[in-house]
């Protein structure tokens, strides 16, 4: 170890003791404090977790009651109604309505119908008295005036009835009367033919021919045996649709069935009395 000079000596002594003491405790923490920094500087540094707090997610509101718009059900389409088995006419083809053999009714008087714009003759026997339409919710048909009679009851309990008729009314609205009183009385017919007849009825007309102020179209209504014993098979159904100045033709209905084809004449008797009504 090295030696300490004799003026170095001459200081040490010269400093008192308590001094040396307390420099000597100021040395060991000296050394004490930078062992603990050196020690600290070569640690490997830890990271400590930091407790972070979470962003409050918001909650979805979750509704009580959703309204829903319902899809519409699809209607189902109406099935077309069969065709109609027609032997027709042509339009502009003239076929005059035959003179029929029988008896025709007496002429009673004459019906003048102010809806329909038209007066003709009221038949006696066995035609009822000509008739308006019922007011009420009870109806029996869209005419303005009819004349009609039974013809036959039938069935197990005599409950049928079937009936000729003559009738007077506005050509319906819901019929496509076209451009002519020819289309007016082929669409009255057709409608016939299809709703007042039994299913599988077959027409054939037998008469188109030009009348006063419109056009005449006669058709045999063919119809299929009926279960229920009715004894017609075959009807004269004759349309007579008259210009009257409305909007719309009028049109006079007649039909017969073969049970009393004896009153066929009845046709030309109407027909030839009928005018536009003034």
């Amino acid at each position: 170890m090295p030696k300490v000079s004799p003026k170095a000596r001459r200081l040490y002594v010269r400093v008192p003791v308590w001094a040396n003491a307390l420099g000597g405790v100021l040395l060991v923490t000296q050394l004490i404090t930078g062992i603990s920094l050196a020690t600290a500087s070569t640690r490997t540094p830890v990271a400590v977790p930091v407790q972070q707090r979470e962003t409050p997610i918001p909650a979805t509101p979750v509704p009580a009651d959703v309204e829903t718009t319902p899809e519409p059900t699809p209607e189902p389409t109406p099935s077309p109604s069969p065709t109609l088995e027609v032997d027709r006419i042509p339009e502009g083809t003239v076929v005059r309505l035959k003179k029929y053999s029988g008896t025709p009714s007496p002429v009673i008087g004459e019906v003048r119908d102010r809806k329909a714009r038209l007066r003709y003759a009221e038949l006696g026997e066995p035609w009822k008295p000509a008739k308006g339409q019922p007011e009420g919710l009870f109806s029996d048909g869209r005419y303005s005036t009819r004349q009609t009679f039974v013809t036959e009851e039938y069935g197990p309990d005599l409950d049928n009835e079937w009936f000729a008729d003559i009738d007077a009314q506005r050509l319906w609205s819901d019929l496509d009367g076209g451009d002519s009183p020819y289309d007016a009385a082929v669409a009255m017919l057709d409608y016939k033919q299809e709703n007042n007849f039994p299913r599988g009825t077959k027409g054939k007309d037998v008469a188109s021919q030009r009348v006063p102020n419109g056009w005449l179209v006669a058709r045999e209504m063919r119809m299929p045996p009926s279960e229920l014993g009715r004894k017609a098979r075959l009807e004269l159904a004759v349309a007579v649709a008259v210009e009257t100045g409305a909007d719309r033709p009028s049109v006079i209905w007649i039909t017969i069935p073969e049970t009393h084809k004896r009153l066929w004449p009845d046709v030309s008797t109407v027909v030839s009395s009928l005018r536009v009504l003034r």
